[in-house]
């Protein structure tokens, strides 16, 4: 199996694994510190794999709605205004179609979720992106721990699981379908048992308010836990009219999707790390955007793929046409017999040219003449560079800023007196994404004109996204749409090196 990089966020807690043939390293633990963060360029660089990223935090919020059964562009555009109506503040979001009814119109039940505190991800998930790690997706751990269940037999049920660095998570599941997920930490003075009664009865009150759970049923509380801890919560769990225990061994659970790792406590972290590297959920909190780099590896390895695929082809072909041609060996021998009489041939002929045109035609040319060809061709050098030289910086730098959308690209070569002539491109391009936040657009597109000048580039700013000069002026409607691209206009110069 191919390679994976795991990565784990919490609010106090963001670390990292290897996954491999089934098995998953130790932990790498990284820290906001000047230190931390040059711990883990390095891991980047040591690690340029397909990247997942897991989180388990308590601001993911969950809203369950049924809506009309759309197709195409009028189920995107629903399911827009129902973000901007629920979640307009985040762009970590997404839908997950649960199931469709099969009474009257048929309508479909979505399952709208949201990390409504984007700032604990977008810190992270920047340096990933610059360091051009191909990001599979975002994920969480309710929705992870979907495949869990499928074996369950409850139309009612709430999973608990203990995360050693977030916390105690309960996620509710009605008829084996994700409706409702809560974290909650775990005091450091209680243990793991007292943590369950305490926060299993809240979770049990909330669900009966929302109408989530019949009158008169049990809630199946299935607590995924190791061995050792089974005799305390049989001890602290009292009998309950409401609520009926049950027990998932950590162990038998992580032999059961063919994990390696051998739990030493309750932590169900790595059992979720695994079901992310083997069984990721269809759906992921990434945009596009942040998946860019990973739509680039995977089209990379498909062209290795097919130049393999096309390398063995030709390889059989050359041992076909290798037996092929040693069967007409005589009339190779034959071809060649005759090309060396057309030599004899041509020799004699041109043996009869004047001295001139012999020289013209292939003689030796004069030392003065090959010093005047050198120079002519010198000199053409450098009065004519080819446009990938001088472009190929600039594009380079543009692959790594997928939010810079170009509109206008033209160059010129400098009317300055010299022997190496300055090109002069003018780069008009916009800025997508990026809505109403202007000091994100502006610090963005310095990054881009930063990298451009370690390109070997000089930069001049022509038009910004913003106008802070004494001469502009700031203004917006109210209606004005946030998804407007913003326009900017560089001088860009580049100068041939002598």
């Amino acid at each position: 199996m191919s390679r994976k990089i795991l990565f784990f966020l919490s609010s106090d807690s963001f670390h990292a694994h290897v996954w491999k043939n089934g098995a998953l390293s130790a932990p790498f633990y990284f820290t906001t510190t000047l230190d931390g963060l040059a711990k883990f360029s390095d891991f980047l660089k040591a690690y340029p794999d397909p990247a997942y990223l897991l989180v388990d935090l308590i601001e993911e919020d969950f809203r369950q709605e049924t809506v009309p059964h759309l197709i195409g562009a009028n189920r995107h555009a629903l399911i827009q205004r129902k973000f901007e109506q629920y979640y307009r503040s985040t762009p970590f979001r997404m839908a997950s179609l649960q199931q469709r009814q099969s009474e009257g119109r048929r309508d479909d039940e979505l399952l709208f979720s949201a990390l409504t505190n984007p700032a604990r991800i977008s810190a992270w998930l920047e340096l990933l992106l610059l360091h051009n790690t191909p990001i599979v997706g975002i994920y969480s751990v309710p929705h992870a721990s979907i495949p869990l269940i499928k074996d369950v037999d409850s139309d009612h049920l709430l999973l608990l699981s203990w995360e050693k660095n977030s916390g105690l998570r309960q996620s509710y599941f009605l008829n084996k379908r994700l409706r409702f997920s809560r974290l909650t930490s775990i005091n450091p003075n209680g243990t793991f048992a007292d943590a369950i009664a305490t926060e299993s009865a809240r979770t049990h009150q909330y669900l009966q308010s929302l109408s989530l759970t019949p009158q008169g049923e049990l809630l199946n509380v299935h607590i995924i836990c190791h061995a050792s801890d089974r005799a305390q919560l049989d001890a602290r769990l009292p009998a309950n009219l409401h609520m009926r225990y049950g027990y998932l061994d950590l162990q038998q659970l992580g032999k059961s999707f063919k994990s390696q790792y051998v739990f030493p406590d309750s932590d169900a972290t790595p059992l979720y790390l695994h079901l992310l590297a083997t069984q990721p959920p269809r759906a992921s909190y990434a945009a596009s955007k942040q998946t860019h780099f990973y739509q680039l590896w995977q089209t990379r390895r498909g062209l290795l793929g097919l130049a393999a695929a096309t390398a063995l082809a030709c390889l059989a072909w050359g041992t076909f046409s290798f037996l092929e041609g040693k069967a007409v060996s005589g009339e190779i021998d034959s071809i060649k017999d005759q090309a060396s009489r057309m030599m004899r041939d041509t020799q004699q002929i041109t043996q009869h040219f004047p001295i001139s045109t012999r020289n013209a035609q292939g003689g030796t040319a004069s030392a003065s003449d090959m010093k005047t060809a050198v120079t002519l061709f010198r000199n053409l050098q450098y009065y004519s560079v080819p446009p990938r030289q001088i472009l190929q910086g600039l594009t380079e730098t543009l692959n790594n800023f997928p939010s810079i959308y170009t509109d206008k690209l033209a160059w010129q070569s400098s009317a300055a007196a010299g022997p190496y002539p300055e090109q002069i491109i003018t780069f008009n391009g916009e800025l997508a994404d990026f809505g109403n936040d202007y000091r994100g657009a502006l610090n963005y597109l310095e990054r881009f004109q930063l990298m451009l000048t370690r390109a070997g580039y000089s930069v001049t700013p022509v038009k910004l996204p913003l106008d802070f000069s004494t001469k502009g002026s700031i203004g917006a409607d109210i209606g004005e749409s946030s998804d407007k691209p913003s326009d900017f206009s560089l001088k860009i110069t580049w100068k041939p090196q002598p």
